[in-house]
C-alpha cells in the first residue's frame, strides 16, 4: 500500500526554506545593531564635537573684541564702567581656551594652532592691560601714544588669523565627519533594502530601523539647529543649487526677514525678499574672490547705519556656508576713537596758538582803546579805530569758537534752571531773528534743573537761533522747547558717547531748507557751512556741539530738505537745587587808586596793559616773571591786587605765583587772566572753585569792571569759600 505522507512532513521544507529570509533578516538586524548602531553613535558625537570647537572658537574671538571694546571705551571715557566687557572676557578667555584644548587633545594640529592662539592672546591682554594702566595714571595722550605703536592691531590680526585658521580646520573636519555620517546612513539603508526584497518580513523590519534612523536623523538636526542658534553671528547654509538647507534666527533678523520667508529645500530668490536679494547681491563678488584666492571671502556692508561682515565659505559639494557678524558697535568705538584723536589734534592745536594770538588781540584792543581817548575828535581817525577793534574782536571770537569745538573753554557751571535762562536769551533771540520770522516758546511744568554755564548756554541759543534764521531767508516758523527727558538703554545703544539716564532736553526747530543725510553729517565739523563765502565761518554749530559735550550732554540733529531742521541739546539732570545768589549792585566808579602788581612775560602786552590800569587811576608796578613778581611782593607789602597770566615760562606759572602772594600778604587779591588756561585753573574743563579768571584779550571797560569787582569783592580762600575777614586768606575770583 502506497505510503502517504503527513502535513508535518509536506510543510518543514517551506518552514525551513522561510527560515532562510528569517535568518538572513536577523543577520542584517545583528549586523546593524552591533557594527553601525555604535559607529553611528561615535560618528554623531564628533560631529557634535565639531560644533563645539566652532562655537567655542567663535565665542573666543568674540570675547577678546568685547575685551578690546571695553579698552576703548574706557579709553575714550576714562569712566571704569566701560570696563565691563574687558573684565568679563579677562574671566571668559582662560575657560575657553582649556575648552578648546579638551576638545581637540586628538588633533596636534589643532594644539599647534592652539598654542600659537594663546601667546598670541596673551600679548593682546596684556597691551589691553597696558593701555588702561597708563590711561588711567597718565591720561588719553599717554595711552594713545601706546596705542599708536600698532602693537594691539598686530596682535589683534594674529589673533584673527589663529581663529580662522582653527574655524577652518574645524569646519574641514566637521565637513569629513558629516560625509562620514552620510556614508553610515546610506550603508544602513542599503542593508535594509537588500533584506527587504529577501523576504516580505524583512519589510516591516526594516520599516523598524528606518523609523529609528529618521528618528535619529530628526534628533541629529535639532541638535545642529540648536548648535547655530547658539552661537551670535548670523549664519545660512546653501546646497550646490543655492537651495536653503540650514539658517538661525540671528540671520532673519540681520536681515529684518518676516516670519514665515525662509524655507528648506527653495532658492534664495524665490523668497521674493528685498533684502534677502541685496543679500545675495553679494555672492557674485563672494564666489569671484573664492574662485580667485581658493580660500573663503570677506566683505564689509554698510547700510541704514549698521555695518555687517559678510563670511563667505564654499563646502566641497559645490554648496556654501555664510556667516553675518554685525561689527556695528565695533566701527562706531573706532569712528568714537578717531573723533577723540581729531579733537585731541584740534585741541593742541588750538591751545598752542590761542595764548599768542589772544595776546596779540589784547594789545591791539587795549592799544585802539587808548589811542581811541587820545585823537579826540576826529571822525576818520575814530572810524578806523573802530574798524581795527571790530577785526580784532571777530578774531577773538574766531579763537574762543575754536576752543569751544575743541572743549578747551573754561566753564564756570551753576545749577540752573532752563525756565528761568530762557526768559532771559527770549528777547536777545526774538531781536536777532528778522520780523519775518515767528518765535514760539514751549515749556512744561515741573522742569528738572541741570548743572550749566549760563553765559555758555545763552551763546549756544543765539548761535542755532541765528542758524535758524539763515535757514528761512523768506520767513517761517521758530519754535523753542524746553522739557525733561529720559535717553535709555536702546537709545544708547546707537549712540555710543550717550549714558543711559535722565535730561533736561532744549529744542529748536525751524521751517526752513533742511538738509539732506551727508550734510547733516558734516554738520558739526568745523569750518563747513552751506553759506555763501563771507557769510559764515562755520564754527557756530561746532561751537553748541563742544559745549554740550564739555558739558556731560549730548547733541542730535533732526532734518529733511524742505522740512526744516531740529536740534536737541541734551543736559544732564541735577538734582541740586538753584541756589539764588543776591544781585550785586553796580560799583559807582570804575577807577581806582590802589595798587597793582601787573605779571606777563609778553613785554608789549604788559606794557599796554599797564598803560590801561594807569589810565583808571591805579598805581602799577610791573613784573617779567613769577621770579621777578615774589622778589616785588617780598619788598612791597601795600600792593592790593596781583593781576598775572597764568601761562609764563619757568616753574613758577601764575597759580603757583598766587600761592606763594598768599603766604607773603594773607590779605592781597588775584585776578588771573591768560590766552589760553591749560590746566592750572582749569580742571574738568571747569574754573576751580573761588578762581576769578579775566580772558584775554579784553579792552579797557571790562578790565576795569573786573578788577574794580575783584578789589570790592569779599576776601575768599582759594577753595572759594569766604574768610570772614580781610586777611589770612588768598583772594581768587571770574567774570
Amino acid at each position: 500500500m502506497e505510503r502517504i505522507s503527513t502535513p508535518r512532513a509536506d510543510i518543514l521544507p517551506a518552514i525551513l526554506i522561510a527560515a532562510v529570509p528569517l535568518v538572513f533578516l536577523a543577520a542584517i538586524s545583528l549586523y546593524q545593531v552591533f557594527g553601525n548602531v555604535p559607529a553611528a553613535r561615535s560618528v554623531h558625537e564628533k560631529i557634535l564635537n565639531s560644533f563645539f570647537v566652532v562655537r567655542t572658537a567663535s565665542d573666543l574671538c568674540g570675547e577678546i573684541q568685547s575685551a578690546e571694546r571695553g579698552q576703548r571705551g574706557y579709553m575714550i571715557t576714562g569712566r571704569d564702567d566701560y570696563l565691563a566687557p574687558y573684565e568679563k572676557a579677562k574671566t571668559r578667555i582662560p575657560q575657553l581656551l582649556s575648552d578648546l584644548q579638551q576638545a581637540t587633545f586628538d588633533r596636534p594640529d589643532q594644539q599647534h594652532r592652539l598654542l600659537k592662539l594663546q601667546a598670541d592672546l596673551t600679548t593682546k591682554l596684556n597691551e589691553l592691560a597696558e593701555t588702561i594702566t597708563i590711561r588711567r595714571d597718565k591720561g588719553f595722550a599717554a595711552a594713545l601714544a601706546v596705542v599708536n605703536t600698532d602693537v594691539g592691531q598686530k596682535s589683534m590680526a594674529e589673533i584673527e588669523a589663529d581663529t580662522t585658521e582653527i574655524l577652518d580646520a574645524a569646519h574641514v573636519r566637521l565637513q569629513q565627519r558629516l560625509d562620514s555620517a552620510e556614508d553610515l546612513d546610506q550603508e544602513v539603508a542599503w542593508g535594509f533594502v537588500i533584506g527587504s526584497a529577501i523576504a516580505a518580513v524583512a519589510l516591516i523590519a526594516s520599516a523598524v530601523l528606518l523609523a529609528g534612523a529618521y528618528r535619529r536623523a530628526a534628533a541629529s538636526k535639532t541638535m545642529l539647529q540648536a548648535t547655530l542658534e547658539s552661537v551670535r553671528e548670523g549664519i545660512v547654509a546653501l546646497d550646490a543649487d543655492r537651495r536653503v538647507v540650514a539658517w538661525n534666527q540671528t540671520f532673519k533678523r540681520m536681515l529684518k526677514l518676516p516670519k514665515g520667508t525662509m524655507r528648506y529645500g527653495h532658492t534664495l530668490k524665490s523668497h521674493q525678499n528685498p533684502n534677502i536679494d541685496k543679500f545675495e547681491s553679494h555672492f557674485g563678488v563672494l564666489d569671484g574672490e573664492v574662485q580667485r584666492t581658493g580660500k573663503p571671502a570677506l566683505v564689509e556692508r554698510k547700510e541704514d547705519g549698521k555695518s555687517i561682515e559678510i563670511f563667505h565659505s564654499p563646502t566641497e559639494d559645490g554648496g556654501s556656508v555664510t556667516t553675518l557678524l554685525d561689527r556695528t558697535e565695533q566701527r562706531q568705538a573706532e569712528d568714537a576713537l578717531r573723533q577723540a584723536q581729531k579733537l585731541e589734534a584740534l585741541g593742541q592745536m588750538t591751545g598752542g596758538i590761542a595764548h599768542d594770538f589772544n595776546n596779540l588781540l589784547t594789545v591791539i584792543i587795549g592799544g585802539t582803546r587808548l589811542l581811541q581817548r587820545s585823537v579826540g575828535q576826529d571822525a576818520q581817525a575814530l572810524q578806523r579805530i573802530d574798524m581795527v577793534t571790530m577785526a580784532a574782536e571777530r578774531g577773538a571770537r574766531l579763537i574762543q569758537q575754536l576752543l569751544a569745538f575743541a572743549r578747551r573753554q573754561p566753564l564756570e557751571p551753576q545749577i540752573a534752571n532752563l525756565s528761568a535762562l530762557m526768559s532771559e536769551v527770549l528777547p536777545m533771540v526774538r531781536r536777532a531773528v528778522s520780523d519775518k520770522i515767528t518765535v514760539e516758546y514751549v515749556t512744561s511744568g515741573g522742569l528738572w534743573n541741570t548743572s550749566i554755564d549760563p553765559t555758555q548756554f545763552q551763546t549756544a541759543v543765539l548761535n542755532l537761533a541765528i542758524n535758524g534764521r539763515d535757514a528761512m531767508p523768506e520767513g517761517g516758523k521758530l519754535t523753542i522747547e524746553v522739557a525733561n527727558a529720559t535717553l535709555d538703554e536702546d537709545y544708547a545703544a546707537g549712540h555710543p558717547e550717550v549714558v543711559p539716564g535722565q535730561y533736561v532736553m532744549f529744542a529748536i526747530t525751524d521751517t526752513g531748507k533742511g538738509m539732506d543725510a551727508a550734510t547733516a553729517m558734516r554738520a558739526l565739523d568745523p569750518f563747513f557751512t552751506t553759506k555763501p563765502v563771507g557769510e559764515g565761518t562755520g564754527l557756530g554749530l561746532p561751537q553748541v556741539y563742544g559745549f554740550v559735550k564739555q558739558s556731560g550732554g549730548h547733541l542730535k540733529i533732526y532734518s529733511e530738505i524742505g522740512e526744516g531742521t531740529t536740534v536737541k541739546l541734551y543736559l544732564p539732570r541735577e538734582f541740586e537745587e538753584v541756589f539764588s545768589q543776591p544781585r550785586q549792585t553796580a560799583a559807582l566808579s570804575l577807577t581806582g587808586t590802589e595798587t597793582i602788581l601787573l605779571v606777563d612775560d609778553d613785554e608789549i602786552v604788559r606794557t599796554t596793559v599797564a598803560s590801561m590800569l594807569e589810565s583808571l587811576g591805579y598805581e602799577v608796578i610791573e613784573a617779567s616773571s613769577g621770579i621777578e613778581a615774589i622778589s616785588v611782593l617780598e619788598k612791597n607789602t601795600a600792593i592790593s591786587l596781583l593781576f598775572t597770566d597764568i601761562v609764563m615760562p619757568g616753574q613758577i606759572n601764575g597759580r603757583k605765583l598766587a600761592e606763594r602772594a598768599a603766604d607773603i600778604n594773607p590779605a592781597i587779591k588775584v585776578l588771573f587772566t591768560s590766552g589760553y588756561t591749560e590746566n592750572a585753573i582749569v580742571h574738568n574743563s571747569r574754573l576751580d572753585p573761588g578762581v576769578e579768571f579775566l580772558s584775554k584779550p579784553y579792552d579797557r571797560e571790562r578790565l576795569a569792571r573786573k578788577v574794580r569787582r575783584v578789589l570790592d569783592g569779599p576776601a575768599k580762600n582759594i577753595d572759594g569759600s569766604k574768610t570772614g575777614g580781610t586777611g589770612d586768606a588768598t583772594q581768587v575770583s571770574g567774570e
